[in-house]
């Protein structure tokens, strides 16, 4: 296989890694919405809705590692041309504040939404306040990151 041919490839790799995150947060998203809302509506936990929640950050871990994968790949065989380019800092940046994001705010808020939940307190008023409110904002803070990658790997700025 060419050289070519192998980069083609692995921007295939790249792409799809990146779709996979960007689908597994659009539907956490929508899955956590829909789970605040039958909580707040009808006071009944969706256990499936839960499981659903809990089970997304595999697909996450695995978009990541393919986009890491495929990225150094990238690397390896431009020579590295592209790692002097302001867009390219600026995107890895955006990505390194993706993954904080999820692991300081996202994962600790939805283990205290678990907790909350899982300890038998039925005031949801209490359960779902301000941990809701943190998790929504840090969806739309992913989501924005994830539209920023996108365009600065489509338009390229210097």
């Amino acid at each position: 296989m060419d050289l070519l041919t192998l980069r083609y490839w692995l921007l295939i790799m790249h792409l799809c890694g990146l779709v996979l995150m960007v689908g597994t947060t659009v539907t956490e998203f929508a899955a956590f919405r829909t789970f605040i809302n039958l909580l707040k509506t009808k006071g009944e936990l969706s256990t499936g809705l839960l499981k659903l929640l809990s089970g997304l950050i595999s697909l996450l871990i695995a978009g990541g590692a393919l986009l890491i994968i495929s990225g150094a790949g990238l690397i390896l065989i431009t020579g590295g041309a592209f790692l002097y380019q302001g867009w390219l800092k600026v995107k890895l940046l955006l990505i390194l504040l993706l993954a904080l994001n999820g692991m300081l705010v996202g994962g600790p808020q939805m283990k205290r939404l678990k907790g909350g939940l899982s300890d038998g307190d039925r005031d949801i008023s209490t359960i779902i306040g301000r941990t809701v409110f943190n998790l929504n904002i840090f969806h739309s803070l992913q989501l924005l990151l994830f539209l920023a990658v996108v365009v600065l790997a489509v338009f390229k700025f210097s």
